[in-house]
């Protein structure tokens, strides 16, 4: 497979692309083709934590196939990405978007790694099988006004990033669709040198996400009923708490 790369990765290869060997079937996610290229170019593995895989002109996450015939390219951190303040500093990562199920956990902690992190917080919401209110809940499902969704998430990890300036990576992930019970719903990480920051920056993160970001939930019971959340009918006994009904 023929790979394009960009900016300071072509003095790296001493050209505008790479090759790598693909499997004969020609089945290959991003994170076996991120593999790929650190087999046959040792000295690039170091630096694809900080790089994006690009699938027909599209940032493409970890889980994802990589058809035979695309256009694939590895983008290195894009002008702008870094504040100017240190020239030698790495660069933060910020991870944001609405994805479909599963989400890829392991991919995203990897790629928030960083020599200079310590510590690594990490918030999973998950379906479970009750809510306040009905017998039981055997699925979530989630809709969202998707391009305001996606602009909230990433404006969201930029404050966060600004308020916490020891943090060197964010993550902010939502899951749309039908989730069964265990699922994961939600993925909040952060990376700091310290746990401090890490554990700050992912509770707050958690919290602005749960607060402004148009994502809506409908709940399936046990007997086949749905309702959505924040939604229900006005019951005198029920919380005035939004919070915990969410």
């Amino acid at each position: 497979m023929r790979i394009r790369v960009f900016g300071g990765l072509t003095e790296q290869v001493g050209g505008d692309h790479i090759e790598v060997a693909v499997p004969e079937d020609g089945s290959m996610t991003v994170s076996e083709l991120r593999t790929a290229v650190a087999s046959a170019y040792p000295h690039l593995a170091p630096l694809l934590q900080r790089v994006s895989v690009a699938v027909d002109l599209e940032v493409a996450r970890n889980h994802e196939q990589v058809p035979t015939d695309a256009e694939v390219a590895l983008l290195p951190p894009v002008a702008g990405g870094a504040d100017g303040a240190d020239d030698a500093a790495p660069a933060r990562v910020r991870l944001t978007g609405l994805v479909h199920p599963p989400i890829d956990v392991e991919g995203t902690l990897e790629r928030l790694a960083a020599p200079s992190a310590g510590a690594t917080t990490l918030f999973l919401g998950t379906v479970r099988d009750h809510a306040p209110g009905v017998a039981g809940v055997v699925q979530l499902q989630y809709t969202a006004y998707e391009p305001m969704a996606e602009r909230e998430l990433a404006t969201i990890a930029d404050q966060m990033l600004s308020t916490y300036p020891e943090v060197t990576g964010i993550a902010a992930l939502h899951a749309l669709g039908d989730l069964e019970v265990g699922a994961h719903t939600v993925l909040i990480a952060a990376t700091s040198a310290h746990r401090a920051a890490a554990f700050d920056a992912c509770r707050a993160t958690l919290e602005a996400v749960k607060d402004r970001v148009p994502v809506f939930k409908r709940e399936v019971t046990t007997d086949g009923t749905t309702r959505w959340v924040g939604l229900e009918p006005d019951d005198p006994t029920a919380t005035s708490n939004p919070e915990e009904r969410r």
